[in-house]
Formats: C-alpha cells, structure tokens, sequence
C-alpha cells in the first residue's frame, strides 16, 4: 500500500469525531477548539536512513529539520506555530543533546516553545514532533477548498532541496546554499498567515513533491487542474546542477521533494494580493480545472506523463 493508502485504513478504524474536533485526520493540521480558540496539531517524524543520512546532517541539523517541518504544516492551514513536543531515541547521549540543540536553534528561529517530549536509547536517531499551532481568530485554510477557475501558486523556488540532495549523494563539491535547504528547509510561515487572510481556497506545503501534493489537494476539492512545468521557479544554480548531473531541472522541480514551499489555490485576485503582501515570491504555475479533466502537467504544449513524488512506504 502507498502512505495515502495506509492513511485512509488508519482513517476507517477511528470513531465520529468528538465535539471540539474541527477537522480531524486527512490534512496537514488536525483542527480543534479549546476554550473558544482554534488551534491546529500535527506530528511529523525523522528517521536515520530514511528521512536523512547521518554522514551528512549532523544531529544538530536533524533536531532543526524536524521542528521546521511541522512548522511548515501549520503553516500550510494559515496558523502560527506555538508550541512543540519533542521526543527521540539517538545512539548516544552526546548525539541526543546534538539533536536537541537543533531543535532548542529551530524554536527560536520560529518562534515555538518546546514544552517537554521524550528521549531513550536507539541504534539510529530517530526524532519526533508534535506541534500546536494558533489560528488567532482566523479561519483555517484546508485541502479541500480548490475550485474550477481558480490559479494555482507557489511560494519561493522549488527543486533546491533535491538538487542538494543529489549534490549529497553523489559528491558534488559546492552547491552549499542547495545542501543547506536539504538540511534545515525554511518553513513559509507569514507567507501561510497571509494567504489565509487574503482568503485563499486551499493550500498545502510541498513536502512530497509538487507532483504528489498537488494531486492530493485535486483529491480533497473533487477538482482536476493543470501545471506548466515552464512556469516553475526553478533558480540557476538548481538548473546548473540538474543539468551537469544529467536530469532534468522542471522534473526534479515537480518531485524532489523537501521543498517546504506552499501552494496555493484560490481566485486570481487573491493570488495577486497574496504577492503584494508577502515578501517572498509567488508564481502561478497553472489553473484548477473541473474534476473530468484530471491532473495534467505540461512542458511546452506537451503532456508530461508519470510524474509523482515521494511516498513513504514505496
């Protein structure tokens, strides 16, 4: 079975959703009610050699990664990050304190506060995150929320973190600023905020890939669409690199993975606010189209086929 597969049995064997459950399991954030407040959770977690490889993060760069990327899940529902739970088994005493000074840097680089979590002895590192995030008031922005005419959108550049990855794992002296998004991506956070206030429909962090991610919001909307490769913000030294190591810049853009970039969907009025109001980039790179027509990805008039991203189980 692939993840999404996994997911939908772990989904079957829950019951209804008690009172105070917004939106539970399916998402980027589960979304609850406390006390009249709308907060958002989520979980991510970190494996040694599967998720990173320990010759080239260190256990500094591990705690890091894994506070940014559910970071980037809060951000991906229009929430602010707060709160953090962190646990972990590591080979070493001195390797779990690495790690959890990565995660003590990531906190106050975003702004979380880690409130407790656990540690135990492993053969590998493995670290795990659990995050709560604040709405303050505004509402929270699903998977589900994409309709036909809408543009589609991302912040930043896609594709750094696999050309770093691939500079990682083939040796490839230089390309320090592609291994850094590798290892301690850079979550999107007022960018989500403010795509939730300018009432964007839909939106996601790019965490598997464009490829697969995009497919799952078409999934949640009961919408198709439609991406041009050529639009993708891919930066030159990600293009320079694909190029000299043989694959193709557009396609590692649309599956590498890792970015932690947003997409967004919504009217093309909110879109262009969206650009104005956020410091980083924001391109359109296609359209949200009826059901009937699917998922479709285009490079220069042309169908470009089997595309998809990273699955954790595959």
């Amino acid at each position: 079975m692939r993840e999404f597969e996994v997911i939908d049995r772990i989904r079957a064997l829950l019951p209804s959703a008690p009172e105070g459950v917004i939106l539970p399991i399916g998402d980027d954030c589960a979304v609850i009610e406390v006390g009249g407040e709308r907060w958002v959770a989520a979980a991510d977690m970190l494996v040694a050699g599967r998720h990173f490889r320990e010759e080239w993060s260190s256990p500094g760069d591990v705690g890091f990664k894994a506070v940014a990327v559910n970071v980037s899940d809060v951000a991906a529902m229009g929430a602010r990050p707060r709160f953090v739970l962190t646990s972990g088994g590591a080979p070493g005493s001195e390797v779990a304190l690495g790690c959890f000074a990565g995660v003590a840097e990531a906190c106050r680089e975003f702004g979380v506060y880690p409130i407790g979590g656990d540690t135990t002895g492993s053969e590998r590192l493995v670290v795990d995150v659990a995050i709560l995030g604040s709405l303050e008031g505004r509402d929270f922005v699903a998977r589900s929320g994409a309709g036909a005419g809408d543009v589609i959108a991302v912040s930043g550049e896609l594709g750094a973190a696999a050309a770093g990855l691939l500079a990682l794992e083939r040796g490839v002296e230089g390309y320090e600023r592609l291994k850094a998004r590798h290892r301690r991506p850079e979550p999107r956070v007022e960018a989500g905020v403010a795509a939730a206030e300018v009432g964007m429909g839909a939106m996601i962090d790019l965490s598997d890939g464009l490829a697969s991610d995009v497919r799952h919001v078409c999934e949640r909307s009961g919408v198709g669409c439609r991406i041009d490769l050529g639009l993708l913000p891919v930066s030159p030294d990600v293009r320079e690199l694909a190029l000299k190591l043989g694959e193709d810049p557009e396609r590692l853009a649309a599956t590498g993975g890792e970015d932690f970039e947003l997409l967004f969907c919504g009217p093309e009025a909110a879109v262009e606010k969206l650009g104005r109001v956020v410091g980083t980039p924001v391109t359109v790179i296609g359209e949200v189209l009826s059901e009937a027509k699917g998922v479709g990805f285009l490079k220069e008039g042309r169908a470009v086929p089997d595309l998809s991203g990273w699955d954790h189980f595959s």
